[in-house]
C-alpha cells in the first residue's frame, strides 16, 4: 500500500545517513585529548602539601625512684585499766555508789577498789577483773545477802582479795559460785548460813582464806582446784568433790568442824593433799568412795568422831607420813576398797 511505501522509504533514509555517520568516524580518528598537566600550571598540577619537620620523641622519663617503704606501724599504746571506787556516796574518790555498778561499768583489765563498809550485792560476773577490798583486814569490807546469792562467777578470770563475802540467806543460796573461766581468792572470808563457795566446771585458786559455812566447798564438773593455807570449816562437810573430772589439791590447810566427814572424794574424783590437818568432824576426817583416789603425804587425821579415814565402794586411799590419832580407828572399811 501507499503507507507502507512511505514507512519503507524513510527507514532506508535513516539506515543511509547512519551508514554515512559511522564511514565518517572510521576514516577520520578523534585527535587525542591533551595531557591534564599540559593543560595546568605547574604549580596546580599537583597541589605542593607543605610538612612539618617530625617532632622529636619525647624523651623516656626517667625510671622513677622506688617509693620509700612504709614504715613499720607503731604499736598502739597499752590501754591504762580502769579503776573503780565502790563507797558510800560523796566519799572521797568515789565514783560508783555499788559493786554491781562498777562491774556494769568495768571492761575487762579494770580493778575495783571497795571501801570499807557492809554492801547488800547480788553480783553476776563474766569479765576478768580484780576486785580488792580497801580496810586494813578482810572483815572491812563485807559484800553481803540476804535474800539470794551473794556473787557469782560465769567467765573471764576474777580477782578477789581482802574482803569478805557472806550469805545469811535461810534459803541453801551461795555465797560464792563459779561455773566456767578462772577465780582467785587472796585473803578472803568466806561465811555462810547455809553454802559457802561452790566451784562447777572452772578452776579456783585459793590462798590465806577462810571458808565457814554449812558446806564449806563444793567441787564438781571439770573443775581444777588448788588450796593453800586455807581453813575449812563445815557444820555438815567441809569440802566434796565429786565427778571424774574434778581435781582438787589442798596444802598447808586446816579442815575441821564437819558433821559428818571433813573431806568427802566421790564418783571417781581426783584429791591429793599436803601437809593438811583434818580434826574435829563427827564421823570421820576422810571418806573415799565410788571409784575416787585420794593421796595423802605429811598430814594429820586426828581427833575425829569416828575414824580418822573411812574407805567404801572401791575408793582407793593412799597414806604417806601420815599420823592418825585420837580416832575411834584409823582406817575404816565399808565394802571394797583398797
Amino acid at each position: 500500500s501507499l503507507m507502507e511505501d512511505v514507512w519503507l522509504q524513510v527507514f532506508m533514509l535513516l539506515l543511509i545517513v547512519s551508514g554515512i555517520f559511522s564511514l565518517h568516524y572510521m576514516l577520520n580518528p578523534r585527535p587525542a585529548a591533551p595531557a591534564l598537566t599540559a593543560a595546568l600550571p605547574v604549580q596546580a598540577a599537583l597541589p605542593k602539601v607543605e610538612t612539618q619537620p617530625a617532632a622529636e620523641a619525647p624523651a623516656a622519663p626517667a625510671e622513677a625512684a622506688p617509693a620509700p617503704e612504709a614504715a613499720a606501724e607503731k604499736p598502739a599504746e597499752p590501754k591504762t585499766p580502769g579503776r573503780w571506787v565502790v563507797g558510800k556516796e560523796g566519799g572521797s574518790g568515789v565514783n560508783c555508789v555499788s559493786l554491781g555498778d562498777a562491774v556494769a561499768r568495768a571492761a575487762d583489765g579494770d580493778s575495783i577498789v571497795i571501801q570499807p563498809g557492809s554492801y547488800e550485792v547480788s553480783v553476776l560476773a563474766s569479765k576478768s577483773l580484780t576486785i580488792s577490798g580497801a580496810g586494813s583486814s578482810p572483815e572491812e569490807v563485807e559484800l553481803t545477802n540476804a535474800l539470794g546469792p551473794t556473787f557469782a562467777v560465769s567467765g573471764g578470770r576474777m580477782v578477789m582479795q581482802n574482803l569478805t563475802i557472806a550469805n545469811t540467806s535461810d534459803v541453801d543460796y551461795w555465797a560464792l559460785s563459779l561455773s566456767r573461766g578462772t577465780m582467785v581468792l587472796r585473803n578472803v572470808n568466806v561465811k555462810s548460813s547455809g553454802k559457802g563457795v561452790k566451784v562447777q566446771g572452772g578452776d579456783l585458786e585459793a590462798s590465806d582464806c577462810e571458808f565457814e559455812a554449812g558446806a564449806g566447798l563444793s567441787v564438781s564438773g571439770k573443775s581444777k582446784v588448788k588450796l593453800t593455807g586455807v581453813s575449812i570449816t563445815g557444820r555438815v562437810v567441809g569440802i566434796t568433790a565429786q565427778d571424774s573430772l574434778a581435781d582438787l589439791q589442798l596444802d598447808d590447810s586446816h579442815i575441821t568442824g564437819g558433821g559428818g566427814a571433813g573431806l568427802r572424794v566421790s564418783d571417781g574424783a581426783w584429791a591429793r593433799i599436803s601437809g593438811t590437818t583434818v580434826s574435829g568432824n563427827r564421823y570421820a576426817g576422810l571418806m573415799v568412795a565410788s571409784g575416787a583416789e585420794v593421796r595423802v603425804s605429811k598430814s594429820q587425821l586426828t581427833g575425829n568422831g569416828e575414824c580418822g579415814a573411812y574407805i567404801e565402794e572401791n575408793g582407793k586411799l593412799v597414806l604417806e607420813k601420815v599420823t592418825l590419832t585420837r580416832n575411834k580407828c584409823g582406817v575404816g572399811f565399808a565394802g571394797a576398797g583398797t
